[in-house]
C-alpha cells in the first residue's frame, strides 16, 4: 500500500446507482465499518474514545462522509489537534490497509510472507506482491472480529446487485481504496482449508429461511444466493435461543458463518458443493418489507 496522508474524515462511495440505496444495505455497511474503525483504536490503544459521526448526506449523493470525533469523558467535544489529527490518520489508514490485504488476497492464504524492517511483503497466489505495514497484518492475522466485520460489509454488498463498486476516498473524493464487484465475492469470505481432493470454504453471509427444523439433527431449508440449500445449524447458542421462544419464520433472514464442504470433480476439473453447515448464528432478521434511501427527495433535501 502507497503512503497515505490521511485527515480525520473520509467517503464511502456505493458506485452504481443514481437516487436509492437500500436502506438496510446502508446500515449494515456502516455498523461493518464502525466496528473495524473501534478494533483499530483499541489495538493502537490511544486512550481514546471514538465516536462515528455521518456528516449530511448530499442530494442525489452515494457519498458517505464519515468523521471520527474524540468523546472526552466528562464532554463531547472535537479536539482538532496535531495528535488528534494524526490517531484518526492513524484508524483511517488501517481500515484502508486491512482492505488492501482483503482485495489482495481474496479469501486465499498467502503464498508467502516475509517481513523488511516494520513492512509485511505479502505475496498472493498469482505471485502479486503486497507491502503494509507489520502492525495492520497482524491485526488482519489475529483479529477475529476485524475478519468478520469486513468479510460481512462485502457479503452484504454482494447481495445487492445494483452496486457495482464500493470506494473510501478522502474528503475531496480522491480514492484511497476500490473494490469493483467482482471481488465482492472473494472478500466476503472468512477462510479457505483445502484437505487433498476436499475443500470447505468459511462464508460469512445472509440466508433467507424457507422450511425450519427446531430438531437438533434435522437440516434447514434456505435461499442462499438465489439457489435453495439444506443446512444443518451447528451454533449451540441457536438452540439456547429456541428454547428460551425466539420466534422465527419463513421468509426471515439470518446472517451467518456458512461453511460450504465442495469435493474435487476431475471430470469438469472443478470444486463442486456438496453440502452446507451453519457454524454461527450472527444476527437473525424479521421478513419485512425492504426499504431505500431516497437522497433525490428526502426531507432533508427539500428543505
Amino acid at each position: 500500500m502507497k503512503q497515505e496522508t490521511f485527515d480525520n474524515d473520509f467517503k464511502i462511495k456505493f458506485d452504481g446507482q443514481q437516487h436509492q440505496v437500500d436502506a438496510q444495505i446502508l446500515i449494515s455497511s456502516l455498523i461493518h465499518t464502525t466496528a473495524v474503525i473501534q478494533e483499530l483504536n483499541m489495538y493502537f490503544n490511544t486512550g481514546k474514545r471514538i465516536e462515528i459521526k455521518v456528516n449530511a448526506l448530499e442530494k442525489g449523493s452515494f457519498l458517505i462522509h464519515i468523521e471520527l470525533v474524540e468523546t472526552a469523558l466528562d464532554q463531547l467535544k472535537n479536539l482538532l489537534t496535531k495528535d488528534n489529527l494524526l490517531f484518526a490518520s492513524a484508524l483511517i489508514s488501517g481500515l484502508v490497509g486491512l482492505i488492501e490485504i482483503k482485495k489482495h488476497l481474496k479469501g486465499k492464504k498467502p503464498k508467502d510472507v516475509r517481513k523488511d524492517g516494520d513492512t509485511i511483503i505479502i505475496i498472493n497466489e498469482n505471485n502479486d506482491i503486497l507491502n503494509i505495514s507489520g502492525d495492520i497484518y497482524n491485526i488482519y492475522e489475529t483479529n477475529s472480529v476485524v475478519n468478520d466485520a469486513l468479510s460481512q460489509n462485502f457479503d452484504v454488498l454482494d447481495n445487492d446487485p445494483a452496486i457495482t463498486a464500493y470506494e473510501i476516498t478522502d474528503k475531496k473524493e480522491n480514492p484511497y481504496v476500490i473494490v469493483e464487484r467482482t471481488d465482492f465475492k472473494d472478500l466476503s469470505l472468512k477462510s479457505e482449508q483445502i484437505d487433498e481432493n476436499r475443500k470447505s470454504i468459511i462464508e460469512l453471509t445472509r440466508l433467507n429461511i424457507v422450511r425450519l427444523s427446531f430438531e437438533e439433527n434435522l437440516k434447514w431449508d434456505f435461499y442462499y444466493r438465489g439457489n435453495k440449500i439444506s443446512a444443518k445449524i451447528s451454533d449451540p447458542n441457536f438452540y439456547e435461543l429456541i428454547d428460551k421462544g425466539e420466534a422465527f419464520a419463513k421468509g426471515d433472514t439470518l446472517e451467518v458463518e456458512l461453511q460450504i464442504n465442495q469435493l474435487f470433480e476431475e471430470s469438469v476439473n472443478t470444486y463442486i458443493n456438496k453440502s452446507y453447515q451453519i457454524n454461527r448464528i450472527i444476527n437473525h432478521y424479521k421478513k419485512t418489507e425492504q426499504k431505500k434511501i431516497d437522497f433525490e427527495n428526502s426531507d432533508d433535501n427539500k428543505k
